[in-house]
């Protein structure tokens, strides 16, 4: 018996108390199951791209995708899938997502905020609609007037 089937066979028969003691919760970046952690009882949470925190049970997640997962070519070869975007739509509602907390919204002061800056865009937009157009005479300069017998600070004429 080698190392690696030596420590699966302890974690085999430990109870999940002391898998939860040795395996705490972890945090990752995206929904993962690895070949690896199977018996770990191992509780992940990540963060889908819709700002939802999911929480799901490896094991379970592994059993119910292993039928899938034994025939892609990644598992195959290193034993291992992650998706980024959000979990598998196999595992909804079963029993390997534990936990799906929604992201939460915008709050009260930042709809205030942007309530308040569309309505003094509709202001300005009215207001604008109520001016007149300049027209096209009324923007004539006046024309020079020229001074007779003007003289520089040299007494030449100009």
């Amino acid at each position: 018996m080698n190392k690696n089937e030596m420590i699966a066979k302890a974690i085999s028969e430990m109870s999940n108390e002391q898998k939860a003691q040795i395996f705490p919760p972890i945090t990752r970046k995206n929904f993962v199951v690895r070949a690896n952690w199977l018996g770990r009882n191992q509780i992940i949470t990540f963060t889908n791209n819709k700002g939802q925190v999911i929480t799901y049970n490896h094991d379970e997640a592994l059993k119910i995708m292993s039928p899938k997962l034994s025939i892609m070519p990644c598992w195959i070869k290193r034993g291992y899938w992650s998706q980024s975007t959000n979990y598998p739509s196999v595992l909804k509602n079963t029993s390997a997502i534990t936990n799906v907390v929604d992201a939460e919204g915008p709050s009260a002061e930042d709809i205030a905020r942007e309530q308040s800056i569309i309505d003094q865009y509709d202001e300005m937009v009215n207001l604008a609609k109520s001016m007149k157009p300049l027209k096209p005479q009324s923007l004539k300069m006046p024309k020079p007037q020229v001074l007779a017998n003007a003289f520089c600070t040299d007494d030449s004429p100009i």
